[in-house]
């Protein structure tokens, strides 16, 4: 077996994951370059075919390139090819990346010698929500294949057409023998996991949305004055999960927001330090300066929602100030600004009934989801059902999710006939498809059910 390995986040750490596993099963490995790798402690380096073979036999794993600084370059071919019938597996880095996650590859990469059997594209799912300029390698091309600028945070759908158009429909056009594959590599995340599930069966990553993978809504309140009272007496009663922020220790008071869940007495300052991701981000704080400056800060990290109160005078200003910044116009665009809908609100009372209204339409309209504790941190491998449509009446909405495992099942997506239907495909199909669920009068009837909806289900392994 050859394979190369190409692309980006992880290249060198995948292949020896690979050379362990069959190390572990009696295999003979060969590791090297057809362009440039990292010298390691048991790296040989030379071009002696028979020093490698040598090592080879001995130890049943060498790793051969000839140095150039810190790192090896590729072997001669007639000392490559003289090698490789010795090892049972051959492993190639055939592409560099500088460390980065994600790139797009030039005119001359990757290098992929003729006998390799299988080529494997590595991407690093932890470029998401990043800025482009902080995870490329090769910026320019990156930005050229997505038509996006340097402050673009990347998304699941731009990491699929970097795929995509940089290496899969290139190397299938020009290697249509060899078998190429994907392999995603990730921090663990339920999120990040499905993603890679759907990159590595070439299915549509926008399936899914990041936002049915967030906990409780999270609610966080930048200033403690009479409007963030309200709100978070109102906030209360629909479910999120309350922060408060205020940089006056007589605002600051957990007597003065009983409801709330964190109450932070802080300078804005120091405002990074307790955001979480996909939070519902309200910036009403006692000035121009300070909702600026949290609003600057809040746009460096993923949100649900970022709503900033003030006349449109103050709003189009701060729009200038952060267009000054370098923050693009898109990203511009999604700050709710005046906050709340246009309800003729005067009072504090009446400015937290149109703020929450305005965020509880944005959350709906974006099916937003919340799951469990357990299900976000399970580790264990099996297969997540998820809901991704629906129409008519069923018990859980579109996000809902299920992970099914060996021996344990964590979630719901309604329960009844229809899961008991879905967990025995999950083991016994464990694979990416969808399928859907009909519940009218007749095949409703037959799972017990006759609400008269339909769910479509998203199995993805993880």
């Amino acid at each position: 077996m050859i394979k190369a390995v190409v692309g980006s986040g992880g290249k060198t750490s995948l292949i020896h994951r690979y050379a362990e596993e069959y190390l572990g099963m009696g295999y003979k490995v060969f590791v090297t370059t057809s362009t440039h790798m990292m010298i390691e402690e048991d790296t040989l380096l030379t071009d002696d075919a028979e020093e490698i073979i040598r090592e080879l036999e001995e130890k049943h794993y060498a790793m051969a390139g000839i140095r150039e600084n810190e790192k090896i370059r590729a072997l001669p071919q007639s000392v490559y090819e003289k090698v490789c019938p010795h090892a049972d597996l051959v492993l190639i880095e055939a592409d560099g990346s500088r460390h980065m996650p994600i790139k797009y590859p030039a005119p001359h990469e990757p290098v992929i010698y003729d006998n390799v059997e299988e080529i494997i594209i590595v991407i690093g799912l932890f470029a998401l929500n990043r800025r482009a300029s902080e995870v490329s390698w090769r910026l320019e091309l990156v930005k050229e294949c997505l038509g996006i600028e340097n402050d673009t945070r990347i998304s699941p759908v731009h990491i699929q057409t970097l795929l995509q158009k940089g290496y899969v429909k290139p190397l299938r056009e020009k290697y249509p023998e060899k078998e190429i594959t994907i392999e995603p590599t990730h921090d663990q995340t339920l999120y990040q996991r499905a993603i890679s599930s759907l990159l590595k069966a070439n299915m549509d990553v926008s399936l899914i949305q990041e936002g049915w993978f967030a906990p409780q809504p999270r609610l966080f309140i930048c200033g403690g004055g009479h409007i963030s009272c309200e709100l978070v007496k109102m906030a209360s009663c629909l479910d999120f999960h309350i922060t408060v922020m205020d940089d006056r220790k007589e605002f600051a008071q957990k007597e003065r927001f009983q409801q709330a869940d964190r109450v932070i007495c802080d300078s804005f300052d120091h405002l990074e330090q307790y955001l979480e991701p996909w939070s519902y981000f309200v910036v009403v704080t006692r000035g121009h300066s300070a909702d600026y400056e949290c609003v600057n800060t809040i746009l460096s990290h993923p949100y649900a929602y970022l709503g900033m109160i003030g006349s449109r005078k103050k709003v189009q200003k701060t729009f200038e100030n952060l267009r000054a910044e370098g923050i693009c116009e898109e990203q511009i665009q999604t700050i709710h600004a005046p906050i709340g809908l246009d309800i003729k609100a005067v009072t504090p009372a009446e400015i937290s009934v149109s703020i929450l209204a305005e965020i509880i339409s944005e959350k709906n309209q974006k099916q937003t989801a919340s799951a469990s504790r357990e299900l976000l941190d399970v580790q264990e491998h099996g297969v997540l059902c998820v809901i991704i449509d629906k129409k008519g009446s069923s018990p859980r909405g579109v996000g809902g999710m299920m992970f099914v495992g060996e021996e344990k099942v964590i979630g719901s997506i309604g329960g009844g006939a229809i899961e008991f239907a879905a967990i025995q495909k999950a083991r016994s199909h464990p694979y990416t498809q969808i399928q859907e669920y009909q519940m009218n009068q007749d095949e409703g009837a037959e799972l017990g059910m006759v609400c008269g909806g339909s769910n479509r289900i998203l199995f993805l392994p993880v």
